[in-house]
């Protein structure tokens, strides 16, 4: 989205998580990631949706069709602020409303995750060899958002030769930007540069879902039109 140019960059992630929470949680993560998303653009911060988990099974592995509920986003923050920006959304969000899914349903309180996942710092010696370890390939980008983003093989399919992670993107129309992105999740997964690294972060990853506090909300949102409410 939009860039900063400026060499003092910094670079968050930044997970929104439905943790084991109903559909309607997954529907506040859809809204609230858009939420993020304009927050970032107002400050002219660059923003990405990196990894996009669909709440329903069924729509995982497809790209015509924009889910309505995720079970969790993975987003890329870049520029200056970054950090104090993520800080700031970090925590529990609350959303008050009637479900969407289930009319007369009683309960109208839905609590999501907003956490960050640590990006070790990397130095340009280990990232070239990082890179020789790798097979790149492009491929035809795929899902919503106009015909346009079809027409080129803008995707990138990465696979690790030492470990066999796979890492798919095709996040930017740009192939050059989605083979960036690429590398930087490998690296987020190889963070102990281990062989098993993989397994220990999806499962820090995955215990994310298990850890939102119902409680003690750091943002609350109400109605189908996802208004910010002030704290008191």
């Amino acid at each position: 989205m939009n860039g900063i140019p400026n060499n003092n960059k910094e670079v968050v992630w930044l997970q929104v998580t439905a943790g084991q929470g109903p559909k309607e949680s997954g529907w506040v993560v859809a809204k609230l990631h858009q939420e993020i998303i304009q927050a970032a653009c107002n400050l002219n911060l660059s923003i990405e949706r990196v990894e996009m988990l669909a709440f329903d099974k069924t729509l995982r592995n497809q790209t015509l069709i924009e889910p309505d509920g995720f079970l969790s986003m993975l987003l890329r923050i870049e520029g200056v602020g970054a950090k104090l920006f993520s800080d700031a959304w970090k925590g529990t969000v609350k959303w008050q409303g009637e479900s969407p899914y289930r009319i007369g349903h009683k309960r109208v309180n839905w609590f999501v995750g907003v956490l960050p996942i640590v990006m070790p710092s990397i130095d340009s010696v280990d990232m070239q060899r990082l890179i020789r370890e790798v097979d790149i390939t492009s491929t035809r980008s795929g899902g919503p958002g106009g015909q346009h983003v079809n027409k080129t093989n803008s995707a990138v399919q990465l696979i690790h030769r030492p470990t066999g992670i796979r890492i798919h993107v095709e996040t930017d129309r740009s192939q050059h930007r989605n083979r960036q992105l690429a590398m930087e999740r490998l690296h987020l997964t190889l963070i102990d540069g281990q062989l098993d690294a993989k397994k220990k972060n999806d499962k820090q990853r995955w215990m994310n879902h298990c850890q939102i506090e119902r409680g003690n909300a750091i943002r609350v949102f109400s109605g189908k039109k996802f208004v910010e409410k002030a704290l008191s």
